[in-house]
């Protein structure tokens, strides 16, 4: 007699990560978001005034220029 063997045993399911770990997952994401840009506008930040007029950003303008590049990298939701 022949044994035929799957390659689909029946097995559990993977286990559905839970809200309390999707909410943490969630809240450390945006703290490092909020990191980051406070990083990327203090770099901005400590650039002369030349620095960020080659660059076409004011002084002004810095804080709305790195939310929108971040922005642009995640891409339209």
């Amino acid at each position: 007699m022949t044994t035929i063997i799957s390659s689909r045993e029946s097995r559990a399911p993977a286990p559905r990560p839970t809200i309390l770990a999707t909410a943490a997952a969630r809240s450390i994401a945006w703290v490092r978001h909020q990191l980051r840009l406070r990083r990327d506008t203090g770099m901005l930040l400590a650039l002369s005034d030349h620095l960020l007029a080659d660059m076409g950003v004011h002084r002004d303008q810095v804080g709305r220029a790195v939310r929108d590049s971040t922005r642009a990298e995640r891409g339209p939701r």
